[in-house]
Formats: C-alpha cells, structure tokens, sequence
C-alpha cells in the first residue's frame, strides 16, 4: 500500500491547480496500481490513500449508510446507531463482523484503514453525529458494540507428548503457516490450544488437511458451524466485572460457550458458540448489556 499511495500523490500532484476527480471503484487491469483480483469497490480506501498521499489534514467519507451500530440492526432491532467511535474499535468491528457497519434500510461499508490512523489524519463520517465533549471522571456504563463472525471451525489440539510447551506451540503453528490458514482467536494452556477459524466451508481441503497434519502434534478434534461472538469496547477496561457480565448472561439463556478468548488491549472480549445460537446470543448480551443500561 504504500507504493499505492506514492503513486497516488504523483498522480494528484501532476493535476496542479485543477480539482482531481478519482474514480472509486477499481479492479485490476494492465498498468493499475494494484497487483491482483481485488474486485469492485474500495471506494474508501482509495480515497485514505489519496488522503495519506497528499498527508490531508481531514479526510470526509460520505456515505449512503447513516453509520456503525451497536450490532447489526438486520438482526438486532433495538440496534443503535453510534455517535461515536474510535478507530481501534472500528478496526475490531471490521474484522469481527462488518455487518454492524451499515443501514437497515440500505447497504455499504465504512472503512478505516491503518494508514489513515497511523498517519494521523482524522476521519468524519458526514451523516453522523458530532458527539458532545465527553464529560470526565464518569465510569462507562456499556460497551461500545456486540458482533457475530459467521462460518467459523474450531480445531482443539491436546498434546500427548512430555515436550516443552514452546516445542509443542511451534509445530502446530507451523503447520498452520505451511496451510496458510490464519486463526481469529486463540486459548492455550501448556499442553492444549483451541483455535477459531474462519472457514467459509466445513468441507475446507485446506482445513482437513492441516487438522490431519496437527496429528503428529496430538489429539485432535475439530468442530465447526460455529460462531464468534464479540463484545468490542475501548473502555471496556475500566468496567469492573464485565466478562463475568457477559458470560452469565449466555449461561443464563442456555447458550454453551465453547472457548474464551480476551486480547491483552481489553477492547475486545470474544467467545465461540454454535452458530445456530449467534443471532439469539447478540440479541440477548444486547438486551442486558446495552438496552437495560439506558
């Protein structure tokens, strides 16, 4: 990306005085910046390029979506449209399910990329809200966003073999990296780990034969059709207790929880669960974490 965006600022540079009008959507075709199938779309994250390559002091995304929700409204009706949000808890929104970027009555994504946050330019959403000084000294009451990644696999290893713990992590990942198979969240004691997968098939070659290959390194099971269910919040660090919050409340509805998962960033709280519970589980840490908190 950052050749992209260097050719971007030539580019832009050679219109001198004249206002550029750059296309949003692109592919890959002979001479394009891009190398690869990327498909239509991208609109913007062209214009974050364009806006990191002339180093912009804003960068303004209108959209036709009225903006990023507390969950998918497609799924969640009492889903509220946010204020605010910080970059970090849009980045996680994106990767754990983007679906809470968009309107009920419309389609589309909002994306941040880390170009624009790492380079420092803010980004504004013309048809949101500009949300009101925050006041200090106030605990926060709610997380931010509740989301749902669908298709995902879980692949347990237990080792069966008295090898250093190190010994036994370093195989099993790489004969993941040898697959090329990426893991969205992970849970390890000394001799086990569980990795979710994100696999858009159960019936995943590239699956069965990494879960084969992990054999060598233990016991093995693999489950799939499953869900990971994601609280994301930057200040969910200052809420005393909200784990505990969030996984009483699925055991109190008879949703099992198959693996726990807790960055050491505290923005995001994750769990799997089968995927015939997901959109009954959003709506149920909705209700109790969000709804009943106004």
């Amino acid at each position: 990306m950052p050749s992209v965006a260097t050719a971007l600022r030539v580019r832009l540079a050679d219109c001198g005085e004249k206002v550029p009008v750059v296309t949003g959507f692109f592919g890959n075709v002979p001479g394009s910046l891009i190398d690869g199938d990327i498909g239509r779309g991208y609109t913007d994250l062209c214009s974050a390029l364009c806006a990191v390559a002339i180093k912009a002091d804003e960068l303004q995304v209108w959209k036709e979506v009225d903006g990023i929700f507390t969950a998918d409204p497609s799924k969640v009706p009492t889903a509220r449209l946010l204020h605010s949000i910080t970059p970090s808890e849009a980045a996680e929104l994106t990767f754990y399910g983007s679906e809470n970027v968009k309107n009920p009555r419309g389609s589309g994504t909002i994306v941040l990329p880390d170009k624009v946050q790492s380079a420092g330019q803010p980004i504004q959403q013309v048809n949101g809200y500009k949300p009101p000084p925050p006041s200090k000294g106030n605990t926060p009451k709610r997380p931010t966003a509740v989301t749902i990644k669908d298709k995902i696999s879980v692949i347990n290893v237990h080792s069966n073999k008295r090898s250093l713990s190190h010994g036994f992590f370093a195989r099993v990942f790489s004969i993941l990296h040898a697959r090329r198979v990426s893991v969205d969240l992970i849970s390890t004691s000394e001799v086990h780990v569980s990795m979710a997968i994100h696999s858009p098939s159960s019936e995943s070659k590239i699956l069965r034969q990494a879960a084969e290959e992990l054999g060598e390194c233990g016991d093995v099971s693999v489950l799939h059709n499953m869900t990971i269910l994601s609280l994301v919040g930057a200040d969910m660090k200052d809420m005393v207790g909200i784990a505990g919050k969030m996984f009483s409340t699925l055991g109190d509805h008879n949703v099992n929880i198959e693996m726990i998962s807790q960055g050491a960033s505290e923005i995001n709280i994750s769990c799997v669960i089968e995927a015939k519970d997901a959109t009954r589980a959003m709506n149920i840490l909705h209700t109790h974490l969000f709804t009943f908190l106004e």
